[in-house]
């Protein structure tokens, strides 16, 4: 098996071409099957409530960055391996179901994630589909939610809390059951599965 690991910045200008680039090192190359494990993105500003988001332009870049490139990439990916049994599988999270006070862009950038793979596994039942919530992770997106300034305190403790409690999920150990449950291939395409569901 070989794998391609790959990172965008956000650029708007000619992302499909840049996604197409990314597969074309796989052409000439024959699979069995391919695995598309979608976890680019970045955290919103926690400093504002949703009623602080005015800036078009700020909004705008945010949701081409989670959402549109998220998307593009992903038809990008299932053209690129015709005759191919394709899996995808969206890092979701639970703010993508549960809302989260001054994280209104990243839980709606979730949940709309969250809904286009559900979308994409009802339009195509030859493709499987899982969103995965990893579970709470000390990642460098996490330490900004306690460390910047967040509007809402009730939201900055729970963060707080967590690193206090050391209730941090293992990143390798998380990486693992998601292997697991994507190899045993027993979930129902397009479904979300918690890291604490199984």
């Amino acid at each position: 098996s070989s794998g391609i690991n790959a990172e965008y910045g956000g650029e708007r200008e000619g992302i499909k071409d840049r996604c197409q680039a990314v597969f074309d090192l796989c052409l000439g190359e024959s699979f069995e099957s391919v695995y598309l494990y979608n976890n680019h993105g970045a955290g919103s500003d926690v400093s504002k409530l949703a009623q602080d988001f005015d800036d078009s332009a700020e909004i705008e870049d945010y949701f081409f960055l989670n959402l549109t490139s998220f998307q593009v990439l992903t038809a990008v990916f299932l053209k690129s391996f015709p005759d191919t049994p394709h899996t995808c599988v969206n890092i979701s999270s639970l703010c993508g179901i549960k809302e989260f006070p001054s994280m209104s862009l990243y839980c709606t950038g979730k949940a709309a994630r969250l809904m286009l793979y559900k979308c994409l596994a009802a339009e195509n039942s030859e493709v499987r589909v899982l969103n995965y919530s990893p579970g709470p992770m000390l990642t460098a997106m996490t330490e900004t939610f306690h460390t910047e300034t967040m509007k809402v305190e009730s939201t900055r403790e729970k963060f707080k809390q967590f690193r206090e409690n050391c209730n941090w999920v293992d990143v390798d150990e998380s990486a693992k059951k998601m292997l697991n449950i994507v190899m045993d291939n027993k979930f129902t395409s397009g479904e979300q599965i918690d890291f604490y569901d199984c």
